[in-house]
């Protein structure tokens, strides 16, 4: 991935969103891994997709136990794309051919829940029939999750494991009759391996055992002697027959091995496309469940050039909020073809809202359903972040130095229906300087064919273009004078937690050229700032030329 894009992704949110979709099978991850957004052109391929998502999303919401079966099935299924694609030439090891039985009941079960859904469950996700493959596999029909190279494969094999098996017995009944003639006449019994340990200072079985000859000194201490039962001409004329009859049955089992994975390989194909259904499935429930967990809504995707969102939410900064108690307060915002601006102090949530529209565009371009209560927008052909608060220290630049060059790639890179989001340009340089550029960049993007959102704290910096204001309504609303009396005596970490509590981030448009809200001083009052500097911070502000 692109760095910028990498960067612009981290920085609207849109990573942890992607972080949150865990789809429960290999088919669900290389999907979601391969995932790319949607472009203009290309809207009724969105809305295709749009349609299979909220089928799945109304399944998942109207039957959940069903659903919880469907995902419980996924945990199970492994990736058998390699030996699928290599049966052709090679033949599966009895592994491989358990994995393929296993992945075709998984299958089987998937079908079944699927017609226990009925209407409910979307069409397209249907497994195709790979029921004679299933039988072939488990010719004793028992659907129990194990494989083994049964007797019915062949009836060869099952004369060949019968001759083994009785060669085996008689082997074994041979050497038990040696054993109870040659260690009874010695005075000890032999274990189950027919032997036995004697101790030295049992000179009468040691004498008898060294002068048996069906016996021989398998190992031996300080202490005792373990002797062993020798075999007999009989006894190895049946093992020399039992292991000829070893090498042909793992000849024919491995002729029985080629049979069946000639049989899986006719049915290669078919199974590479219920991997596949299963892996559209998959993905399609993640980004359900999580439209469901975030209450995610199905945005009206339009060919303009335009983003309106009502009361939406940055996800990212809205579950951070939740864990400290704390409510977010949703923000509506509209924007069409050219330059809007967003003003407000800092603390303001500027670039809150500003990471939403971001956010909002991104999901909806990948496919997925946006953080709001509605959402109209046409498609972005790109989208590029610069927020300018970081050093390019391996280049030796400034702040403003990474700024300016971060700038000049976004410009560049910039087409018709990108959505470029620019956060406090030339913050880092001196005022005058800062606002100068700040208004040629909403000059210049003005009548491109592009959205463009900029946030800054300069004042009236939209002069002589058509552009969109909106201003933070930060502290407009809040009783200060109250505020201040309570945490007159809080520490610093309370003071900062309330006044954020009482921040208005929403939105309001405003027309003209409008300044921006003075919050910074009566937040620097709040938190305690000497009174004599805040008295001259306003003599200053009420002394500041209009409109500089």
């Amino acid at each position: 991935m692109h760095d910028a894009i990498k960067r612009t992704n981290s920085e609207t949110g849109f990573l942890d969103v992607l972080s949150e979709l865990r789809p429960h099978t290999p088919f669900g991850k290389k999907r979601a891994a391969a995932a790319r957004p949607f472009m203009p052109g290309e809207e009724a391929d969105l809305e295709a997709e749009y349609d299979r998502l909220e089928g799945v999303r109304d399944m998942i919401a109207a039957h959940g136990d069903a659903a919880k079966r469907i995902t419980g099935v996924f945990d199970e299924i492994k990736d058998l794309s390699h030996s699928l694609t290599r049966c052709g030439e090679d033949v599966l090891s009895t592994v491989e051919l358990f994995e393929v039985k296993l992945l075709l009941l998984h299958t089987e079960t998937l079908a079944g829940i699927y017609g226990d859904l009925g209407p409910a469950m979307p069409d397209g996700f249907a497994p195709e029939d790979t029921g004679e493959l299933l039988k072939t596999l488990d010719p004793e029909g028992a659907r129990m999750p194990t494989f083994y190279i049964y007797d019915l494969f062949s009836e060869k094999l099952a004369k060949l494991r019968k001759r083994k098996k009785e060669k085996e017995r008689l082997l074994r009944a041979d050497r038990k009759r040696l054993a109870d003639e040659v260690f009874t006449a010695v005075g000890v019994s032999p274990d189950p391996g027919f032997e036995a340990v004697i101790a030295r200072s049992d000179e009468t079985a040691m004498e008898a055992a060294r002068g048996a000859p069906q016996l021989y000194v398998a190992g031996e201490d300080l202490f005792a002697v373990r002797f062993a039962l020798a075999a007999s001409e009989e006894s190895r004329a049946l093992e020399a027959e039992a292991e000829a009859l070893a090498t042909e049955i793992e000849e024919t089992e491995e002729a029985v091995r080629a049979t069946l994975t000639d049989a899986v390989c006719a049915e290669a194909e078919r199974i590479l496309r219920n991997c596949d259904r299963i892996g559209a499935l998959d993905f399609l429930m993640a980004k359900a469940a999580h439209a469901l967990r975030h209450a995610c809504v199905r945005p009206v995707i339009v060919r303009d050039c335009v983003l309106r969102v009502e009361a939406g939410r940055h996800l990212p900064t809205e579950c951070a909020l939740r864990e400290k108690g704390r409510a977010y307060r949703p923000v509506s915002i509209a924007l069409e073809r050219g330059v809007a601006c967003i003003t407000g102090a800092n603390m303001g949530g500027k670039t809150v809202s500003m990471k939403l529209v971001g956010l909002v565009a991104a999901m909806a371009r990948y496919g997925l359903f946006v953080p709001c209560e509605s959402a109209v927008l046409g498609l972005s052909s790109s989208i590029s972040i610069l927020i300018g608060d970081s050093q390019d220290l391996r280049k030796g630049l400034s702040s403003f130095g990474s700024e300016m060059e971060d700038l000049n790639v976004i410009l560049k890179e910039s087409g018709e229906r990108a959505l470029i989001l620019i956060d406090e340009i030339a913050g880092a340089t001196n005022p005058a300087e800062g606002r100068a550029l700040t208004r040629a960049l909403v000059a210049y993007l003005s009548d491109k064919p592009c959205i463009t959102l900029i946030t800054t704290h300069f004042d009236r910096v939209a002069r002589g273009a058509a552009v969109a204001n909106y201003r933070v309504r930060g502290l407009s609303g809040a009783d200060l004078a109250e505020l201040a009396a309570a945490l007159r005596d809080a520490d610093p970490s309370e003071r900062l937690e309330a006044i954020g509590a009482l921040m208005d981030y929403r939105l309001e448009r405003v027309s003209g050229e409008s300044d921006t809200p003075k919050d910074a001083i009566r937040i620097a009052e709040i938190l305690g700032v000497h009174k004599e500097i805040i008295a001259l911070a306003r003599d200053f502000m009420d002394a500041e030329p209009a409109g500089r």
